[in-house]
């Protein structure tokens, strides 16, 4: 049965296109399934039904997770069952039947323009080589709305600062050109020029951002630093990668951006994936409509 999970993974990476990250997590979501199948006897994922799962279902639940881990579990598991399926390794695929949690749609947390410009300022100007890279990185979040795991891969040939565009490789494997900002060209143009040379310990490393001992960074080790970032700033909120990623999509909205662009901006596939923005589109349309309509 375990070899199943991980031959999904596997087709996950290779077919589905999801990242090693997010198929290595839907992985181990299948594997505590299975741990609790081992419990109850079941040797085979032919005799898993749907009994079994509400009953694994149940146990989650006892477990007080959050409504969001709760129906990532739930997509795993659906995923997992519809592969099998596919394989013919199983006859009747019981995921068809599973309910997910109803979730509230809210706004994902978000720093405000002072707050971002604290944090940022609080690196201005850069007091070492470690500062400039974290300023050029925090810099370039922000400024193009990136995710962490985006960050983190970009080459050298991804990034065109005389043109003030960058192209990333998103969800999916899908490429997207995104422009930047001038205050992040020309903090990345400062690192490119005083820190990675000094770092950089071999010419075929052609990752971006590079620790000291000149390796590529990984996704925990930025979140690490941009906690560290922020209370050094005095910000009392939760910072993480993802904090930029909403604030950049925020502030775009709130200064009149339209949501389809903020979409081709965040490399969302659909559109609906950024409607839980929707409000402050509607928020600003009021501000508008009551600052210039001669009877508000």
């Amino acid at each position: 049965m375990e070899n199943k999970i991980a031959d999904f993974a596997q087709y996950l990476i290779v077919e589905k296109g999801l990242a090693p990250g997010t198929a290595k997590g839907y992985q181990g979501d299948v594997q505590d399934l299975f741990h609790y199948l081992e419990r109850k006897g079941a040797a085979a994922w032919n005799q898993v039904d749907l009994p079994l799962l509400t009953g694994y279902l149940h146990q989650l639940r006892r477990r007080e997770i959050s409504a969001a881990t709760l129906s990532r579990k739930l997509t795993a598991l659906r995923g997992f069952f519809r592969y099998l399926k596919r394989e013919n390794l199983i006859d009747d695929d019981p995921g068809l039947f599973l309910d997910g949690p109803r979730q509230l749609s809210q706004l994902p947390k978000a720093l405000t323009n002072e707050e971002i410009v604290r944090m940022l300022d609080s690196l201005t100007p850069p007091k070492s080589l470690v500062e400039m890279r974290d300023l050029a990185m925090l810099e370039l979040l922000y400024a193009c709305g990136l995710r962490v795991s985006e960050l983190v891969g970009l080459k050298l040939r991804d990034v065109d600062l005389g043109l003030g565009y960058l192209r990333c490789i998103g969800k999916g494997n899908k490429e997207r050109i995104v422009p930047v900002g001038q205050k992040a060209v020309t903090a990345v143009r400062n690192y490119l020029t005083a820190v990675r040379p000094a770092w950089v310990s071999k010419p075929a490393e052609r990752t971006l951002f590079i620790s000291r001992r000149g390796k590529p960074l990984s996704r925990q080790w930025f979140w690490r630093i941009m906690k560290e970032r922020a209370r050094k700033a005095g910000i009392e909120k939760e910072v993480s990668p993802h904090t930029f990623r909403h604030s950049f999509a925020t502030h775009l909205l709130i200064g009149g951006a339209d949501l389809r662009s903020v979409q081709e901006l965040l490399g969302h596939a659909d559109v609906s994936t950024t409607q839980i923005y929707t409000h402050l589109s509607d928020q600003r349309l009021k501000e508008v409509y009551k600052k210039n309509h001669p009877r508000p």
